[in-house]
């Protein structure tokens, strides 16, 4: 008799233990999964998705990237994108990464046949700036620049009071100097889509 009660309590206790493993599997089949947060994936810069056909966004505009000129002074590596908002002008987004995050926009512009980069400071447009850097460096192309896949270029680099930015750059050792001016800008004012990502209705 005492047998035959103790088999009876080890398959109550067997059943027991079956429905509660069934119950919590469905539990867990059904809970909602823990929250994440969108950001902990993140990594890296926004930088990282600037490259040929895809999209800046800053002040209002869309830039699509046309091309890009990577410059490297003995291991000194920046570069540089070609930036068309469907305009006439000449527009470029420079990024130096190597001491530091250094981001400026560029436009071209119609220089006086005299201006060069000769001293330590020229003025432009009524502003004085003053040499900062200038310098040599090979340079690849990629995209639409207008420029030989690879080859070697000059520089030179002013900057104003108030940030303002002048730069010089010849292609070939008898070119003339193009000229641009610019200004910093704060990598949290630029939103950057991949190539293929829409944005403000540029695809």
């Amino acid at each position: 008799m005492g047998f035959a009660i103790a088999i009876v309590v080890l398959v109550l206790i067997g059943v027991a233990v079956v429905v509660v493993l069934r119950n919590r599997s469905a539990a867990e089949g059904s809970a909602l999964p823990a929250p994440k947060d969108p950001l902990a994936d993140a990594t890296g810069s926004p930088l990282d998705a600037l490259g040929v056909g895809a999209v800046v966004s800053h002040g209002g505009h869309d830039y699509v990237v046309r091309g890009q000129i990577r410059f490297d002074e003995d291991g000194y590596v920046w570069s540089e994108y070609h930036l068309d908002a469907g305009q006439d002008v000449r527009t470029w987004l420079s990024v130096d990464l190597s001491d530091g995050t250094d981001v400026a926009l560029w436009n071209a512009v119609e220089a006086p046949g005299g201006l060069s980069p000769d001293g330590g400071a020229v003025t432009f447009e009524g502003r004085t700036y003053k040499k900062v850097e200038s310098g040599s460096a090979t340079f690849t192309s990629t995209g639409t620049t207008g420029l030989p896949d690879s080859g070697r270029a000059r520089y030179a680099d002013y900057k104003a009071e108030g940030g303002r930015l002048l730069s010089f750059e010849q292609w070939s050792g008898d070119g003339s100097w193009e000229v641009s001016t610019g200004s910093a800008v704060g990598t949290h004012l630029l939103e950057i889509y991949p190539a293929g990502t829409a944005a403000g209705g540029v695809a």
